[in-house]
C-alpha cells in the first residue's frame, strides 16, 4: 500500500512483499505477546485448557482475519475476504504437521481429549454452511431479495452453530474436570485487560496493512508468470499465512509447554471463528451499500467453492486422526500429518492454477 504510494506506476513486486512481510512482523509481535497475556488471564481464573483455546486464544489470534476480510469487503474485493477465511482454515490445520514435527513420535492427534472431534466437526460445518450461502446466493442472483435472504439465513446459522459450541465445549470440559474459578484483585484484571486492548490495536492495523497490500498484489503483473496472481491465491496463501501467525507462535509456545491441548483448542477454535467472521463481512458488505456478498461481478464462485473443499477435507483428515488408535509412522510422522501436508500443498496447486 506505501509502497505504491512511494514508486507509483514503477511499483516493484519486491516492494509489495516487502510490506507483506513488515506487517506479518507486527503481527508476530504483538500477537504473541497479545496470547500470552489472554492465557495469563484465563489461568488466572482456572478455565478449561481447551476451552481457553478455542475461545479466548482463538478469538484474540483471529482478529487479522477480522480486520483483513471486513476490509476486503470495503474495498471492493470480496475474493480476497473469503479466500482469507477459508485460506487461513486450512493453513491453521496444516500447523498439526508442524506440532507433528515438533514433537515427533508418530501422531499428535491419537487420544487427545475428545472436545477437538466437537470443535473440529461444528467448523465442517460452518464452512460446509459457507459454501451452501455461496450455491445459493449464485442460484437466485438475479433476484437480490432472495439471493440476500439466502446469505442472511446462511450467517444466522453460523452465528447460532458458533454460539452452540462455545457453550458445548464449556460444559464439556465442566463435566469431565469442574471448575472452580477464583477472585483476582480488579487491579491485576483491568491491568491484564488494558495491555490486551492495546496489542489488539497493534494486530488489527497490521491486519488492515496486509489486506490493503495484498488487494494491490491480487492484479500486480508477476514477471515469471505473465499475469497477476489472482486475489483467491493471494488471500489464501500469503494473506492466510500472515493471518495465522499468531496461531503459529501460540501454538507452537503451547507444545514446547507440553500443552497439545490448548494448542489443538487454539487451532480448531480459530477456524471456528474464521468462519464466525463471514456474518461480520455480510452485515459489513450491507453498511457499504451491497446487498449481495457472495454474487457479483467482483465475486467469482468457482475457486472460493474449492477454497472452502479444502479445508473440510483437512479437518475430516485431522477429525480420523483424533478417532482412530494408534497407528504406524511415515517418514517419522503420523499418517494424518502426512496426509494433511499431501492434501494442502495439492489444494493449493489447483488453487494457483485457477487463479
Amino acid at each position: 500500500m506505501f509502497s505504491r504510494l512511494l514508486f507509483r506506476a514503477e511499483l516493484p513486486t519486491w516492494a509489495l512483499f516487502l510490506e507483506l512481510g513488515l506487517a506479518a512482523v507486527i503481527v508476530i509481535l504483538s500477537g504473541t505477546r497479545l496470547t500470552r497475556l489472554a492465557d495469563r488471564l484465563a489461568e488466572e481464573y482456572h478455565l478449561g485448557r481447551a476451552w481457553v483455546g478455542m475461545l479466548l486464544l482463538a478469538t484474540v489470534t483471529s482478529l487479522p482475519e477480522v480486520v483483513t476480510a471486513c476490509t476486503s469487503v470495503v474495498i471492493g474485493a470480496p475474493d480476497l475476504a473469503f479466500a482469507t477465511i477459508l485460506g487461513s482454515c486450512s493453513f491453521n490445520i496444516t500447523l498439526i504437521v508442524w506440532f507433528n514435527i515438533a514433537v515427533g513420535g508418530g501422531s499428535v492427534l491419537c487420544g487427545r481429549n475428545p472436545v477437538h472431534v466437537l470443535t473440529g466437526t461444528r467448523g465442517i460445518f460452518m464452512i460446509a454452511l459457507t459454501l451452501v450461502g455461496i450455491a445459493l446466493s449464485q442460484k437466485y442472483q438475479t433476484d437480490p431479495w432472495v439471493a440476500g435472504g439466502c446469505e442472511i439465513a446462511v450467517c444466522l446459522v453460523i452465528v447460532f452453530t458458533y454460539l452452540q459450541a462455545i457453550r458445548a465445549t464449556y460444559l464439556l470440559e465442566r463435566a469431565a474436570a469442574p471448575l472452580s474459578p477464583s477472585v483476582v484483585p480488579a487491579t491485576r484484571t483491568q491491568g491484564l485487560v488494558g495491555r490486551i486492548v492495546g496489542f489488539s490495536a497493534a494486530l488489527a492495523v497490521a491486519a488492515w496493512w496486509s489486506a490493503r497490500t495484498g488487494d494491490v498484489l491480487s492484479v500486480h503483473p508477476i514477471g515469471l508468470l505473465g499475469r497477476p496472481l489472482g486475489a483467491t491465491f493471494v488471500g489464501a496463501a500469503f494473506l492466510a499465512v500472515s493471518t495465522s501467525l499468531p496461531e503459529i507462535v501460540t501454538g507452537l509456545a503451547a507444545v514446547r509447554m507440553g500443552q497439545m491441548d490448548l494448542a489443538l483448542g487454539n487451532i480448531f477454535g480459530s477456524n471456528m471463528f474464521n468462519v464466525f467472521v463471514l456474518p461480520m463481512c455480510k452485515a459489513t458488505s450491507l453498511a457499504c451499500g451491497h446487498p449481495l456478498l457472495m454474487a457479483g461481478a467482483a465475486f467469482h464462485p468457482d475457486p472460493n467453492l474449492l477454497a472452502g473443499l479444502l479445508p473440510i477435507l483437512l479437518t475430516a483428515v485431522a477429525i480420523g486422526g483424533l478417532t482412530a488408535g494408534p497407528r504406524g509412522r511415515i517418514l517419522g510422522l503420523g499418517p494424518d500429518s502426512v496426509a494433511i501436508a499431501v492434501f494442502y500443498v495439492a489444494g493449493m496447486t489447483l488453487l494457483l492454477a485457477g487463479a
